[in-house]
């Protein structure tokens, strides 16, 4: 008999649960990775983030090959693939990691009954979030949290950080005996993630992507970036941030590997270094937010939080809406932003708010529009992030306080970009270019904007 380990969003070695258990049962171990694109719909993988998938998935296979496991490919139907598997592979169990989209969660219960009424056990780990979704709601109206800070603050004063701090498994023992290769298995490049153009080529100048270079990035971060990070984070042109979304994403380290770090550094009780662990945890905490917030509204991918933000709120200006994309707004630190996204896969999470805030409030186009161009050309494009940031943007969504979102581009710029550094990274020597007339008149459309807001918002008009 054998036990199939499915990954999905866990695609490294250490410190995986999923991996880990099925190590134990002491039997061959059938890992398989099944990319079904038709199962996330509207939301499967963009161009970008199909690349990372398929440099982590050689990473992986790579990585398990060494401790004589050999990982197996399909695309095809989830439910479908897994059932077959289990039945003409000799399985005795099935063990994966948890997706927190709640719509992978109907495929992934639909496996777990299949598997019941063939008698082969499920082991399904808990990994992707901190915190129970389903338990963790407001005491006063026993109700999700639609607002951060008492999210925040009740999850802080309940996180145990020593369980982190003594749960790091660091040594990864290899399989007892290869498992036999299933004949309809396919290759990596089989499963088509590149797109025939080459246009992604690019993105290896700026990612590594795998398990060896989140661990690596992690450390960085910690040596490099920690001690400056609340005071240097906003500022775009600065290595400031953790640049680990893109590996928190696909699973290639864990939230749970990043908060033991941070524990030895947070039980220093005082002292800047601890001050900032506690403003990267409260980072990490708003990424648990989203996926929080999407598990209790999944109809928020697509669907306004607040439904007064119907379709006839936004404008249909597909003119500007490709400026936006392009980059030709006139207006030099969004198009620093949006050259910036399209070469690299990433955009600074200051200028994200910056462009996310142009589109919506001073150009009046939907956040949906913006929410589809980034999914497409992020790297780092994740479902609860990409929605709970547009819709907050926006103002329809959790935390809402549309009036006071609207950010001013160019104050925003002197503030963060005083010297234009990145400005003129990202743009074609942008001191010596003619100034193109931008898109909208900043301080009009803020007036528009607050007006539309006004009157269709607070009146209901």
């Amino acid at each position: 008999m054998n036990t199939l380990l499915w990954f999905q969003r866990d695609l490294r070695l250490n410190d995986n649960p999923a991996l880990s258990w099925a190590l134990q049962q002491g039997k061959p171990v059938i890992a398989v990775y099944i990319y079904s694109p038709e199962e996330d719909a509207i939301w499967t993988e963009g161009g970008a983030s199909r690349w990372w998938l398929h440099q982590s998935l050689k990473k992986l296979s790579d990585d398990l090959q060494k401790i004589n496991i050999k990982l197996q490919f399909f695309k095809a139907n989830s439910v479908e693939t897994i059932s077959q598997l289990a039945t003409q592979a000799q399985v005795s169990a099935v063990v994966w990691t948890n997706r927190h989209e709640p719509h992978r969660n109907q495929y992934e219960n639909m496996i777990e009954s299949e598997l019941l009424k063939k008698g082969i056990e499920v082991e399904r780990i808990k990994d992707a979030l901190i915190s129970r979704a389903d338990d963790f709601l407001t005491v006063s109206k026993n109700t999700p949290y639609r607002v951060f800070t008492p999210f925040y603050k009740k999850l802080r004063s309940e996180l145990n950080l020593y369980k982190f701090h003594t749960n790091n498994n660091k040594h990864v023992k290899s399989a007892d005996a290869p498992a036999v290769l299933y004949k309809h298995s396919q290759t990596l490049d089989q499963l088509s993630l590149l797109d025939y153009h080459p246009w992604h080529e690019k993105l290896h100048n700026f990612w590594s992507p795998g398990e060896k270079k989140a661990s690596e990035t992690l450390d960085s971060f910690i040596n490099d970036s920690l001690f400056n990070y609340q005071s240097e984070r906003d500022f775009p042109e600065l290595d400031g941030t953790s640049r680990l979304s893109a590996h928190l994403q696909y699973g290639e380290i864990s939230v749970q590997q990043i908060i033991t770090q941070l524990v030895p550094l947070i039980e220093m009780q005082g002292g800047n270094i601890a001050q900032q662990a506690e403003v990267f945890l409260r980072q990490l905490i708003w990424r648990e937010f989203a996926r929080y917030t999407l598990w209790h509204f999944p109809e928020t991918s697509t669907q306004p939080m607040n439904p007064k933000f119907t379709k006839r709120f936004w404008k249909t200006d597909s003119v500007n809406l490709e400026k936006w994309q392009q980059g030709k707004t006139g207006i030099p630190i969004i198009d620093a932003g949006m050259k910036q996204l399209w070469e690299s896969g990433t955009m600074h999470n200051r200028v994200r708010m910056l462009v996310a805030s142009l589109l919506t409030k001073n150009m009046g186009i939907s956040w949906q529009q913006g929410a589809h161009w980034f999914w497409d050309t992020l790297v780092d494009a994740d479902l609860a992030n990409n929605t709970m940031g547009w819709q907050w943007v926006a103002g329809c969504g959790v935390d809402a306080a549309p009036y006071y979102r609207i950010f001013n581009p160019e104050t925003q710029a002197k503030k963060f970009d005083k010297q234009g550094y990145y400005i003129n990274r990202w743009l074609d020597k942008p001191s010596t270019m003619k100034p193109s007339q931008p898109v909208v008149d900043l301080a009009t459309s803020r007036v528009n904007a607050l007006d539309r807001y006004n009157n269709i918002i607070r009146h209901n008009q």
